[in-house]
Order: C-alpha cells, then sequence, then structure tokens
C-alpha cells in the first residue's frame, strides 16, 4: 500500500467518525464519555478507591475541572471523598449507590439505543465491528 492510500484512507477514517461522532442522535453516548458521566462511568468500572489524580489522568482532565466534577457529584450523593488513611493528605474517591445506580440507568439507554445497531449489521458484521474497535484502541493506546 503506498503512502497515497494510507493518507486517503486515514482521511476516509477520520471523515466517518467525526460524522459519527458528531451525529445528534449519538448524544447520550458522548455525554456519557465526558464530565461527570465519564468519572462516574470510570469509578464503576473500576470498583475502587480512587485517587483524584488518577481520574484526572486517564480521563484527560485538568486538576481544577476534576475538583469541580466530584464537588457536584459529591453534593449529588453520587460519590464520596475521603482522606487517605495511609496518608491523611490524600484523598480518595469512591462511587456510591446511588452513582451506581445513575450510571447503571444511563448505560442500559446506551445499550438498547445500540441493540439496533445490532439487528442492523447482524451477528457477524457486529462481532467484526467490536473486533475493529478494540484494534482501534490498541493502536492509539500504543501511540
Amino acid at each position: 500500500m503506498s503512502q497515497h492510500d494510507d493518507n486517503r484512507y486515514g482521511e476516509q477514517l477520520y471523515d466517518a467518525l467525526f460524522e459519527m461522532i458528531g451525529n445528534k442522535k449519538n448524544t447520550l453516548l458522548l455525554e456519557n464519555m465526558r464530565g461527570e458521566n465519564a468519572v462516574l462511568t470510570y469509578l464503576a468500572q473500576h470498583r475502587e478507591q480512587v485517587y483524584p489524580g488518577t481520574l484526572a489522568e486517564h480521563l484527560s482532565l485538568v486538576p481544577g475541572r476534576t475538583a469541580d466534577i466530584l464537588k457536584s457529584l459529591e453534593k449529588k450523593g453520587q460519590i464520596i471523598r475521603e482522606k487517605d488513611p495511609e496518608d491523611r493528605r490524600k484523598t480518595i474517591v469512591s462511587i456510591t449507590r446511588k452513582g451506581m445506580d445513575y450510571i447503571h440507568n444511563r448505560r442500559n439507554k446506551i445499550r438498547d439505543q445500540y441493540s439496533g445497531l445490532y439487528n442492523e449489521l447482524g451477528a457477524e458484521d457486529t462481532v467484526k465491528l467490536i473486533e475493529l474497535l478494540k484494534k482501534m484502541n490498541k493502536y492509539f493506546e500504543k501511540m
């Protein structure tokens, strides 16, 4: 494959992803990947106490934004911030039952939205798409 083909396919991939991400019907998924929802999703997936700096690093948030998000989630009763018993200078964050219920309900809505895609693509193409998306993620992790 030539450099010209690489550029052309790269451009087509970019256009397809831009179109998909920009589609207003994907709003629920996109909202889940940012801000408060991203923090709750991360905490729900990891089910462990996390330092705010770890959240900021994994979610590409600046410390000030992370602090604002945590304050808001704590007010809503969706997370708890506590002093680290091993190092009282540090704070640890964990998700509450209320936070788990909230993020579980959002994930169910997203799952329901995407189940129609399975019906459209069929089993074979759905499995192939999942495999390709996982390969894409590995590619970006290596960058």
